[in-house]
Protein backbone atom coordinates (compact mmCIF):
# COMPACT_ATOMS: atom_id res chain seq x y z
CA UNK A 1 0.00 0.00 0.00
CA UNK A 2 1.35 3.41 -0.96
CA UNK A 3 2.07 5.87 1.87
CA UNK A 4 -0.42 8.38 0.44
CA UNK A 5 -3.16 5.74 0.30
CA UNK A 6 -2.38 4.65 3.84
CA UNK A 7 -2.50 8.26 5.04
CA UNK A 8 -5.91 8.81 3.39
CA UNK A 9 -7.25 5.58 4.90
CA UNK A 10 -6.04 6.44 8.40
CA UNK A 11 -7.34 10.01 8.17
CA UNK A 12 -10.73 8.76 7.02
CA UNK A 13 -10.87 6.26 9.87
CA UNK A 14 -10.02 8.94 12.44
CA UNK A 15 -12.66 11.30 11.03
CA UNK A 16 -15.30 8.59 11.17
CA UNK A 17 -14.40 7.75 14.76
CA UNK A 18 -14.48 11.42 15.76
CA UNK A 19 -17.87 11.95 14.14
CA UNK A 20 -19.61 8.98 15.72
CA UNK A 21 -21.92 9.94 18.56
CA UNK A 22 -21.91 8.16 21.87
CA UNK A 23 -25.26 6.53 22.64
CA UNK A 24 -27.32 8.56 25.09
CA UNK A 25 -30.25 6.19 25.71
CA UNK A 26 -30.07 2.87 27.55
CA UNK A 27 -32.74 0.20 27.14
CA UNK A 28 -33.69 -1.77 30.26
CA UNK A 29 -35.83 -4.82 29.45
CA UNK A 30 -37.64 -6.88 32.10
CA UNK A 31 -39.03 -10.08 30.51
CA UNK A 32 -40.86 -11.20 33.67
CA UNK A 33 -42.53 -7.90 34.58
CA UNK A 34 -45.76 -7.01 32.83
CA UNK A 35 -46.00 -3.34 33.75
CA UNK A 36 -43.76 -0.89 35.54
CA UNK A 37 -45.13 1.80 37.87
CA UNK A 38 -46.18 4.53 35.43
CA UNK A 39 -47.69 6.94 37.98
CA UNK A 40 -44.35 8.51 38.90
CA UNK A 41 -42.93 11.54 37.02
CA UNK A 42 -40.54 10.87 34.12
CA UNK A 43 -37.61 12.42 35.98
CA UNK A 44 -37.69 9.73 38.69
CA UNK A 45 -36.80 6.04 38.34
CA UNK A 46 -39.89 4.05 37.45
CA UNK A 47 -38.98 0.66 38.88
CA UNK A 48 -38.52 -0.43 42.46
CA UNK A 49 -35.12 0.00 44.11
CA UNK A 50 -34.83 -3.78 44.34
CA UNK A 51 -34.99 -4.17 40.56
CA UNK A 52 -31.65 -5.17 39.11
CA UNK A 53 -31.35 -2.59 36.36
CA UNK A 54 -27.71 -3.38 35.65
CA UNK A 55 -28.57 -6.89 34.46
CA UNK A 56 -31.63 -5.63 32.60
CA UNK A 57 -29.57 -3.52 30.17
CA UNK A 58 -30.49 -4.63 26.67
CA UNK A 59 -28.74 -2.04 24.51
CA UNK A 60 -27.60 1.51 23.92
CA UNK A 61 -29.15 3.91 21.42
CA UNK A 62 -28.67 7.38 19.97
CA UNK A 63 -32.33 8.42 20.27
CA UNK A 64 -35.31 7.74 22.50
CA UNK A 65 -37.26 6.53 19.45
CA UNK A 66 -34.61 3.89 18.67
CA UNK A 67 -34.66 2.72 22.29
CA UNK A 68 -38.46 2.47 22.37
CA UNK A 69 -38.59 0.68 19.01
CA UNK A 70 -36.11 -1.95 20.22
CA UNK A 71 -38.02 -2.38 23.49
CA UNK A 72 -41.29 -2.93 21.61
CA UNK A 73 -39.50 -5.39 19.32
CA UNK A 74 -38.25 -7.35 22.32
CA UNK A 75 -41.80 -7.46 23.73
CA UNK A 76 -43.05 -8.70 20.36
CA UNK A 77 -40.43 -11.47 20.30
CA UNK A 78 -41.48 -12.41 23.84
CA UNK A 79 -45.13 -12.84 22.74
CA UNK A 80 -46.14 -9.44 24.14
CA UNK A 81 -44.77 -10.18 27.60
CA UNK A 82 -42.36 -8.08 29.56
CA UNK A 83 -41.84 -4.40 30.07
CA UNK A 84 -39.09 -1.92 29.37
CA UNK A 85 -37.86 1.55 30.14
CA UNK A 86 -35.39 3.86 28.46
CA UNK A 87 -32.97 5.93 30.51
CA UNK A 88 -31.13 9.05 29.33
CA UNK A 89 -27.45 9.59 30.22
CA UNK A 90 -27.26 6.58 32.55
CA UNK A 91 -24.31 5.79 34.77
CA UNK A 92 -23.38 3.92 37.96
CA UNK A 93 -23.31 5.85 41.22
CA UNK A 94 -20.88 5.24 44.09
CA UNK A 95 -23.07 2.33 45.31
CA UNK A 96 -23.05 0.74 41.82
CA UNK A 97 -26.72 1.63 41.34
CA UNK A 98 -27.84 2.64 37.86
CA UNK A 99 -28.97 6.25 37.76
CA UNK A 100 -30.21 8.16 34.72
CA UNK A 101 -31.05 11.82 34.17
CA UNK A 102 -34.46 10.94 32.73
CA UNK A 103 -36.67 7.84 32.50
CA UNK A 104 -39.30 6.89 29.95
CA UNK A 105 -41.46 3.98 31.03
CA UNK A 106 -43.11 1.75 28.43
CA UNK A 107 -45.43 -1.02 29.51
CA UNK A 108 -47.06 -3.67 27.36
Amino acid sequence: MKPATLWVALTSLLLLAACSKQPQWTLFYYPDIQQLDIDKPDTQPQAAEKMDRYHAIAGYYQTLQQCQDKGRGMQHLNEGKGSFECGHNCRLDDRDMVICDQWHNNGP
